[in-house]
């Protein structure tokens, strides 16, 4: 039904305002990049909740995109009639991937997302990927990606990986700040140009094991944990591990959210 909408939508516009001077803005408005923001789901009991940190709109709008919210129903047709009416994905943070998600059993301390919202993104990311969409796949939703990939995360760094540095504040979920630095020759180093080494807002305790298919590292910390992958076939895929939507101002963030709507753009109106 969401495509039938849009479709009308569409029709009017240009069949009522492709003259006039006001409405062309509402033509170019409407040709903005239309992103998805996937939502963390909190279930307590019978009662479940959508919610968002806004930071994450608030960076889409400023780079000129339109953020979407869609709630994590993971249904084959209404994913596919969402994806219909949108340019781009992105995959926000949360809480932990159940490990049975990536073949293993609970062996840390972990805090899990409960598996609708689970279900919900890796549908979302494997359909969003099979359309070409473009995404940006930030902390959980990088784990996501790698995840449904084939790939599979460490649950707990402080646990197995003891000699790191820390990659979350000393309070539960809480942020550190620690550096990263990228690969030099890969598609992020095109997006954020000559700013290979900066420092970056960090809230995870999981972090990427063994990469899932298709997939090369972009990015590392100091102590080696990968803090982001891509995806050389698809090129208007990337993942991060750290929150840019915490540092609005930082250029980097400015410029991952400016290539997500440059990758997002309608196809009509690309070069």
């Amino acid at each position: 039904m969401l495509k039938y909408c849009r479709a009308a939508v569409e029709r009017y516009l240009e069949q009522n305002y492709r003259s006039t001077a006001a409405p062309q803005n509402l033509l170019l408005h409407r040709m903005k990049p239309r992103i998805v923001v996937t939502l963390e789901l909190s279930a307590k009991g019978s009662k479940r909740l959508s919610f968002l940190d806004l930071a994450y709109a608030e960076c889409i709008r400023e780079a000129g995109g339109i953020p979407l919210h869609f709630p994590p129903l993971p249904s084959p047709d209404y994913i596919r009639e969402a994806l219909s009416v949108t340019d781009g994905l992105v995959l926000t943070g949360g809480a932990d991937i159940h490990p049975s998600f990536y073949g293993e059993e609970i062996s840390a301390p972990i805090f899990l997302s409960p598996d609708q919202r689970t279900e919900f993104d890796l549908s979302l990311f494997r359909a969003g990927l099979q359309d070409g969409k473009a995404i940006l796949a930030i902390c959980h939703g990088m784990q996501i990606m790698n995840v449904a990939l084939g790939g599979t995360l460490y649950q707990d760094i402080p646990t197995q990986l003891p000699r790191t540095i820390p990659h979350r504040g000393e309070k539960d979920a809480s942020s550190t700040r620690h550096g990263v630095e990228v690969e030099t020759g890969s598609g992020l180093a095109q997006i954020v140009g000559h700013h290979l080494r900066f420092e970056i807002s960090s809230s995870h305790h999981q972090a990427v094991k063994d990469l899932g298919k298709g997939l090369r590292i972009n990015s590392r910390a100091s102590d080696g944990i990968i803090e982001g992958i891509e995806m050389p076939g698809h090129p208007r895929v990337v993942g991060v591990q750290w929150h840019p939507e915490k540092d609005p101002q930082s250029e980097t963030t400015r410029l991952l959210f400016a290539a997500l709507m440059e990758m997002a753009r309608p196809r009509r109106e690309r070069p």
